[in-house]
C-alpha cells in the first residue's frame, strides 16, 4: 500500500515538474519574443508571441502588453487597443509597463481612428461619384415608392396616401434621374 501511495506521489511530481519545465520554456519564448521586439522584428516576436497564447494555459500579464505593442508595429492596431487595454486592466497603475502600456494604447487609438475617418471619407468619395450601371434599362425602379407611384404615411387617425414626390406617381425614374438620387442629389419634383 505504501508503495503504491509513493507510487502515486512519484507520478504526480515527475507530471508537476514536466508542466513547469513547459512553463518556462514558453515564458522564455515570450521574452525572446519581447527582445526581438525591441530590436524592431516585429514579424519574428509576433511568430514566437502567438505561440505563446497557443500553448501557455495561464498567460502572464505582461504577455498583454508584448502582444499589444508588438501588434502596433504591425498596424494591427484594434488587436493593439483590445491587449493594452486588457494589460491596464490587469495590472492597473502599478504595472511595470504603465506608462508604455497607456503611451502605445494612444498611438494605436490615433492610428485607428485616422483609418476609420480615411475610410469614411472615401467612402462618401465613392458615394458619390458612383454610377450605378442600369443594365440598358432606360427607368429603374423609384427606390422611394418601390414602383407603387405612392408613399404611405402615417396620418393621426389613418394611413394617409400621397403621390411620389420623386416619381410623380408613375413608380419609375430615367437611369439619370436615378443615379442623381442614389447620390443625393435629386430633388423631388413635386413639393408638400
Amino acid at each position: 500500500m505504501r508503495q503504491l501511495i509513493f507510487s502515486f506521489l512519484l507520478i504526480i511530481s515527475v507530471i508537476a515538474s514536466g508542466q513547469e519545465v513547459r512553463e518556462s520554456v514558453l515564458i522564455g519564448k515570450m521574452e525572446q519574443g519581447a527582445q526581438l521586439m525591441a530590436l524592431g522584428k516585429y514579424d519574428s516576436a509576433q511568430i514566437l508571441f502567438q505561440y505563446v497564447l497557443q500553448n501557455m494555459e495561464k498567460l502572464p500579464s505582461e504577455m498583454a502588453y508584448f502582444f499589444g505593442r508588438n501588434s502596433y508595429h504591425l498596424g494591427k492596431y484594434k488587436q493593439s487597443i483590445n491587449w493594452l487595454n486588457k494589460y491596464i486592466q490587469l495590472k492597473g497603475t502599478k504595472g511595470r509597463y504603465y506608462e508604455p502600456a497607456i503611451q502605445f494604447l494612444q498611438f494605436a487609438e490615433d492610428e485607428y481612428l485616422r483609418i476609420q475617418r480615411t475610410q469614411s471619407e472615401q467612402f462618401a468619395v465613392d458615394l458619390e461619384s458612383a454610377e450605378y450601371d442600369c443594365g440598358g434599362l432606360e427607368k429603374m425602379l423609384c427606390p422611394v415608392c418601390h414602383g407603387s407611384g405612392v408613399v404611405v404615411h402615417q396620418g393621426l387617425f389613418d394611413e394617409v396616401y400621397k403621390t411620389c414626390p420623386y416619381s410623380l406617381g408613375e413608380g419609375y425614374l430615367s437611369c439619370e434621374e436615378y443615379n442623381l438620387f442614389m447620390r443625393g442629389d435629386l430633388d423631388p419634383k413635386l413639393k408638400d
